[in-house]
C-alpha cells in the first residue's frame, strides 16, 4: 500500500468512528430517557435512579472532547426539565448543585479527553510520517534497482578492494557468469586482460584520491567465461559518500569490428584505381576519391556540392542508352561514355551507377564508379581497324588470284595486239592506255596485299628514280589540270635497299595528300630526289638520323598548310582532317611506318596558308649493283617445247599465242590431271613446264611433285595470282626453279623462261 493510500485509509476510519459516536450517543440518550421515565413514573422509585441519566453526560464528555461540556449542559437542562415534568415537587438547591457538579466533572473529563486525543493524534501523525518515509525509501530502492537492471549495459558495483558487490543481468549476458558466482566473491580483475588490467588498476587507485585525475570513460579488453575477447567501453564514477565505484561496461566488439571494416572499406575506396563519386538523390556530389580527381582533373573542393554531370545527363535524358530509365527503376546501370577533363580534353570511361538504399528501401544516394578506358578504347579502335585490314587482306586474298588472272588476260592480249598496231595510230595509243591501266590494277592489288600484311616484301638494292617517274605519270592522269606537277630528279641518284611497291606507296600517299590540300584552288606539286650526306656535326638538325649517306625524297605543295596544333598528330593512325568518306587517316601512318622500317625519317615543314613540305630520308647503300631490266629491251626468243597449265582457258589461249609468237612450241592444258597424263606419255619431249598454283583437282605444287617424281631434272615455273599455301622459298625447296606472280608481262615471262632454260 502506498503512502497516499494509507492516508486515505486512515481518514476513512476517522469518519466511521465519528458517525459511530453520534449514533451511540443518540441510543444512550433515548435509553436514559426511557429508564428515567420508567423508574420515576412507572415504578415511582427514588432519586437514585435519576442518576442513570447522567451516564450519557459523562460519556459525551469523554467522546466529544471540547464539545462535551456543551452536551453536558444540554443534558443537565434536559434532566431538570424532565424532573419538572415527572415530579410534582419543586426543584431544590440540591438538584442544582448536583447538576453543577456533574457539569464540572464533565468539563474536567472533556479536557482530559482533549489532551489524550491530541497525544493520540500526534502519535498517529508520527506513525503516518514514518510509514510514508519507509514507503518512499522502498519505492526509491525499487526505482534504482530497476534503473540498475535496465541500463542496457553490463553494470557492476566495485568495492574499494576491487571485489564486485553487485552486478546486473546484462553483466551475466556479456560475461556468461551468474550473479551468485560473482557478487561478493569475484574481483573485477578477473574480467579484464593484459595491459588493460594494469591501466584499470592504476585508475582505480587514483580515482579514490581525486576522481577528476583520471578519465571517466575509456576502452579496455575483457574476457568472458568462454575465453572470448571483447572490446568494452567503461564509464566509471565514485558513489558519493563511499569508496565504492559504479562501473558501466558497453560491449563495443561489433562496433569496433564494423569500424575496422569501414576503415578498410574507406582505405580501399581511397586507394582504388577507379574513380568513385557518391551523390545524393538530387545528383549533388558528396564525395569523390583521389582517382576521380586524377581521372577528371578536378580537385575535391571543386566538385563536392555540385551537380554530378553523369546523373545530370541522366536527368536530362541525354545520356547514352537507357540510363535515366534504369536509375528511375532503382536498378544498376553500366555503360561507356565520353567525358571531358578539367583541361577540356576528352576521355572514355566505363561507368557503373548503383543506387544506395536505406533500411526502408528508399533510395538515398547514388555511387558512381568510373574506369578510364581511353587506352583500351584506342586499342579497341586499332583492333577494329586491324580487323578491317585483316578483312581487306582476306578479301584481297580471295580476289587476288582471280583478279590477277583477269589482269593477266587483259594485259597479255593488249600487249599482243600492240605488236600488230602501227606506231602513232590512235588504236596503239588506246592499247597503251589499257596496258597502263592494267599495270595500275596490278600495283593496286599488290599494295592492298602489302598494306594488309598478307605477304612479306622482299627488299633489294634499287634506284628510286624510275619508280618516282612512273608514279608521277599515273598521278598526272588522275589529278585535275589546276594542279601543276613539277619534278627534279637526279639521274645519278643512289641506290636504296627497299621494296619497289613500298616506295611507290610512300610517294603516292604523300602526293595524294598534297593534291588534297590544293583541291579547291589548285597549285604546284613539286617532287625532287637528291643525294645528301649528313656528317656527325649536322645530324642534330635531323630527327633520329645517324651520320651517313641518304637519298632525300621531297614532296611539297602550295596548299592550305598544316596547323601547328595538329602537326604532331599527322602520323598517328586513323588521324585525319579530311571529311567523312574522303580518308581513313592511314596514309601518313603507312608512310611513317615504311620509312622507319628502312631506318629513315620523315620531316615536315608547314605553315598555314603557305603549303607543306615533306622530306623523306632513305639510307643509301654503297656498291655496284645491277640496274633494273630495261623494259624497252628486245624480248627473249626460243624454240623449246613447253607444257603450259592453267585452269583459266582465256589465260591458256593467251599464253599459247604469246609464247608461240616468240618461237616457242606450246602444249597448253586447262586441266592439271590431263597435263599430268600428257607429261607421263612423253616426259622427255618437254624442255620446261609452266603451271598455275591454284587449280581444281591438283594444285600446281602437287603437280610439280608428280612431274619431278617422273623426271627429276624437269625445270618448272610456278605462277600464282595470290597464294597463302606456298611461298617462293617453299616452292624452290620443292624443286621449282622460278616463282612468278601474276599478272606478268610478255617481257617478264620470256625473260624468266630464257633464264630458266639457259641455266640447265
Amino acid at each position: 500500500m502506498s503512502g497516499r493510500d494509507g492516508v486515505m485509509h486512515i481518514r476513512s476510519i476517522g469518519e466511521k468512528e465519528r458517525y459511530g459516536r453520534i449514533a451511540f450517543m443518540v441510543i444512550l440518550l433515548i435509553a436514559s430517557c426511557f429508564l428515567t421515565y420508567y423508574f420515576h413514573v412507572i415504578l415511582k422509585t427514588g432519586e437514585i435512579f435519576t442518576h442513570f441519566f447522567y451516564i450519557p453526560i459523562i460519556l459525551a464528555s469523554l467522546w466529544w472532547k471540547r464539545k462535551g461540556i456543551g452536551v453536558a449542559i444540554f443534558l443537565t437542562a434536559f434532566l431538570i426539565l424532565s424532573d419538572l415534568v415527572f415530579r410534582t415537587n419543586v426543584l431544590t438547591a440540591n438538584d442544582f448543585f448536583r447538576s453543577a457538579m456533574f457539569i464540572a466533572v464533565s468539563f474536567i473529563v472533556g479536557q482530559l479527553r482533549e489532551h489524550i486525543s491530541q497525544a493520540k493524534q500526534e502519535s498517529r501523525k508520527s506513525f503516518d510520517e514514518s510509514q510514508k518515509a519507509h514507503e518512499a525509501l522502498h519505492e526509491s530502492e525499487e526505482q534504482y534497482r530497476t534503473i540498475f537492471e535496465t541500463t542496457g549495459t553490463a553494470t557492476m558495483i566495485v568495492e574499494e578492494d576491487g571485489v564486485i558487490s553487485m552486478v546486473n543481468s546484462e553483466f551475466e549476458k556479456v560475461f556468461g557468469y551468474l550473479k551468485e558466482e560473482i557478487e561478493g566473491t569475484a574481483n573485477w580483475g578477473k574480467f579484464i586482460i593484459g595491459d588493460d588490467l594494469e591501466l584499470m588498476s592504476e585508475y582505480h587507485k587514483l580515482r579514490r584520491n581525486d576522481p577528476t585525475a583520471v578519465p571517466r570513460r575509456y576502452e579496455v579488453r575483457g574476457i568472458d567465461r568462454e575465453g572470448n575477447i571483447k572490446d568494452l567501453l567503461l564509464t566509471i564514477a565514485i558513489i558519493p559518500g563511499t569508496k565504492r565505484s559504479v562501473v558501466s561496461m558497453l560491449d563495443i566488439t561489433e562496433r569496433k569490428t564494423a569500424e575496422e571494416r569501414l576503415t578498410l572499406l574507406a582505405t580501399a575506396i581511397e586507394q582504388a584505381a577507379e574513380g568513385i563519386a557518391i551523390a545524393d538523390k538530387e545528383g549533388m556530389i558528396q564525395y569523390i576519391n583521389p582517382s576521380y580527381e586524377r581521372i577528371s582533373g578536378y580537385d575535391r573542393g571543386e566538385v563536392v556540392g555540385r551537380d554530378h554531370i553523369i546523373l545530370k545527363r541522366a536527368g536530362e535524358k541525354t545520356s547514352p542508352g537507357d540510363m535515366a530509365d534504369t536509375l528511375v527503376r532503382g536498378e544498376v546501370w553500366t555503360g561507356r561514355m565520353t567525358n571531358k577533363r578539367k583541361n577540356g580534353t576528352s576521355y572514355n570511361v566505363e561507368v557503373s551507377i548503383s543506387p544506395i538504399r536505406d533500411k526502408t528501401g528508399t533510395i538515398r544516394n547514388y555511387v558512381t564508379i568510373e574506369r578510364d578506358v581511353t587506352h583500351e578504347a584506342d586499342l579497341e579502335m586499332q583492333l577494329r581497324q586491324a580487323q578491317k585490314m585483316e578483312a581487306i587482306g582476306t578479301l584481297a586474298g580471295g580476289i587476288a588470284h582471280d583478279f590477277n588472272n583477269i589482269l593477266a588476260a587483259i594485259m597479255g592480249y593488249a600487249e599482243m595486239a600492240l605488236y600488230d598496231v602501227p606506231e602513232g595510230t590512235q588504236g596503239r595509243r588506246n592499247l597503251e592506255q589499257v596496258i597502263k591501266a592494267g599495270y595500275r590494277g596490278k600495283d593496286l592489288v599488290k599494295q592492298i596485299i602489302t598494306f594488309s600484311r598478307r605477304s612479306e616484301q622482299e627488299r633489294r638494292p634499287m634506284q628510286v628514280s624510275p619508280i618516282v617517274r612512273e608514279a608521277l605519270k599515273l598521278l598526272r592522269a588522275s589529278l585535275p589540270s589546276t594542279i601543276d606537277i613539277r619534278h627534279t630528279i637526279t639521274t645519278q641518284s643512289g641506290m636504296v635497299l627497299a621494296d619497289p611497291t613500298q616506295i611507290h606507296q610512300v610517294l603516292m600517299n604523300l602526293c595524294s595528300n598534297a593534291a588534297y590540300a590544293m583541291r579547291e584552288k589548285g597549285g604546284i606539286l613539286e617532287v625532287s630526289l637528291t643525294d645528301v650526306d649528313i656528317d656527325s656535326d649536322e645530324k642534330s638538325s635531323y630527327q633520329n638520323l645517324h651520320g651517313g649517306a641518304y637519298l632525300k625524297l621531297t614532296v611539297s605543295d602550295t596548299g592550305h598548310g598544316i596547323d601547328r596544333a595538329i602537326r604532331e598528330r599527322i602520323f598517328d593512325p586513323f588521324f585525319t582532317t579530311k571529311r567523312t568518306g574522303e580518308g581513313t587517316g592511314m596514309g601518313l601512318a603507312v608512310v611513317h611506318g615504311i620509312v622507319k622500317s628502312y631506318c629513315g625519317t620523315v620531316m615536315v615543314d608547314s605553315e598555314v596558308g603557305r603549303g607543306s613540305t615533306f622530306n623523306v630520308f632513305f639510307p643509301r647503300v654503297d656498291g655496284n649493283f645491277p640496274l633494273e631490266v630495261d623494259t624497252a629491251a628486245p624480248l627473249s626468243r626460243g624454240e623449246e617445247r613447253i607444257l603450259f597449265v592453267d585452269d583459266e582457258e582465256d589465260l591458256v589461249y593467251m599464253a599459247q599465242q604469246m609464247l608461240e609468237r616468240f618461237g616457242y612450241r606450246i602444249v597448253a592444258k586447262a586441266n592439271s590431271l590431263e597435263a599430268l597424263e600428257v607429261f607421263k606419255a612423253q616426259p622427255d619431249q618437254f624442255a620446261l613446264v609452266i603451271t598455275d598454283q591454284t587449280m581444281p583437282h591438283m594444285t600446281g605444287a602437287d603437280l610439280a611433285r608428280e612431274l619431278l617424281r617422273i623426271r627429276p631434272d624437269i625445270p618448272i615455273i610456278l605462277c600464282t595470282g595470290f597464294s597463302e599455301v606456298i611461298t617462293a622459298d617453299e616452292a624452290k625447296a620443292l624443286g621449282v626453279r622460278e616463282f612468278v606472280m601474276k599478272p606478268f608481262t610478255p617481257h617478264e615471262i620470256t625473260e624468266i623462261i630464257r633464264r630458266t632454260l639457259d641455266s640447265q
